[in-house]
């Protein structure tokens, strides 16, 4: 394994690596998803397991847990959701303890009985447009938040988010389910 590769991986403690530092970019949510690219099929060309045959048992273990963790570490980073929590985390900020108000609580309950509601596919489509504006606008609102140091607020417009992308899933449960009749 070449050791720019061993650096690039190792300059975080393996208990919490910082994703972003994996591939040189700057924490931010908003990310240059090609650069990304670009470095991740540069740093699994140099680190996969497949480049190490010849090497060492250990070597070739290395390897394998480094192309694991550059795997892991660029699905999540390609993940608006999950590069968010990541930046809460590299900020110190608790991305699972944040609280929403109960007039949001309601309109979820309300939009998620619209959904099991719903009887035809063109009534979901409105209903998933809804769904997926509402997503895109807490994911700018997170990003503006975070951006300006507020990370509480950023924290509660992630939770936000995880109703939405709960609420996405059973519009795709019902599209499955309307298909079938």
């Amino acid at each position: 394994m070449t050791m720019r590769c061993i650096r690039a991986l190792c300059s975080t403690p393996s208990s919490s690596p910082n994703y972003f530092s994996l591939f040189s970019l700057t924490p931010s949510y908003s990310i240059d998803l090609f650069a990304l690219s670009t470095r991740y099929k540069e740093l699994q060309t140099e680190c996969h397991p497949d480049k190490h045959t010849n090497s060492s048992a250990e070597e070739q273990e290395k390897a394998a847990t480094k192309s694991a963790l550059l795997n892991k570490a660029y699905r999540c980073l390609r993940d608006p959701y999950c590069r968010a929590k990541t930046l809460l985390q590299c900020a110190g900020q608790d991305p699972t303890v944040s609280s929403v108000e109960n007039e949001f609580l309601m309109e979820m309950m309300d939009f998620n009985d619209e959904v099991e509601m719903c009887e035809d596919l063109a009534s979901l489509q409105v209903i998933r447009e809804a769904n997926e504006t509402g997503l895109s606008n807490l994911f700018d609102e997170f990003d503006r938040y975070f951006s300006e140091g507020h990370t509480d607020v950023a924290a509660n417009r992630l939770t936000k988010c995880k109703f939405l992308l709960q609420t996405r899933e059973r519009i795709d449960q019902r599209e499955d389910f309307l298909t079938v009749l």
